[in-house]
């Protein structure tokens, strides 16, 4: 099957598995902030990030898979929520230093080195001073689905390959993780 055959209404991999309380607690998304879910897939996430920001905050759904991108614009009303077809690893359209919180779900680990570069310039980019952010990985053992251990991050290699100082590594699911990173980049 095609990815652009994809059914529609078809969850993401994490959709169920992850400890979707426990990741927004954590985050601590507040009425007016600015957030991305980059590589967002369904926007699952995306839109329970719209709840927390409200009506004065945005939320920036980014996927390079077009089937979700167009699901997820067809499926939402929110007038907060801003779905766009976009690659996180390269530039995007969004204005530099304006986003509180980039959150990013079982996708760093299959970027190649450049792909992994282009991801931490961008991330770098959009994040205002102070700003976080959030990695869920899939823990590096063995576990019952999963990508190969070889191309897992540990907190800790994820650690060395984010140059942002890290701030919490908190569970988010049986088998995953999130790693908390803050921008420490003074206001200009």
């Amino acid at each position: 099957m095609a990815k652009e055959d994809i059914p529609p209404g078809r969850k993401k991999f994490t959709e169920g598995l992850l400890y979707k309380e426990r990741i927004l607690d954590a985050l601590n998304i507040r009425a007016g902030q600015t957030v991305v879910d980059a590589g967002c897939g369904t926007g699952y996430m995306a839109e329970a990030f719209s709840g927390r920001v409200g009506e004065s905050g945005t939320v920036y759904a980014l996927d390079i898979d077009r089937s979700f991108v167009r699901d997820l614009k067809d499926r939402t009303g929110a007038a907060n929520l801003r779905v766009l077809a976009a690659d996180i690893t390269r530039t995007t359209l969004i204005a530099a230093s304006s986003i509180d919180l980039i959150y990013i779900s079982m996708v760093v680990f299959i970027f190649s080195r450049s792909r992994l570069e282009g991801f931490i310039r961008e991330a770098e980019r959009l994040l205002k001073p102070n700003g976080i952010l959030a990695v869920v990985e899939i823990e590096k053992k063995p576990t019952p689905f999963g990508p190969h251990l070889s191309a897992r991050y540990s907190p800790e290699d994820l650690q060395k390959a984010i140059p942002l100082p890290p701030v919490a590594t908190v569970p988010a699911g049986e088998h995953f993780y999130m790693q908390l990173f803050r921008n420490s980049r003074r206001v200009p």
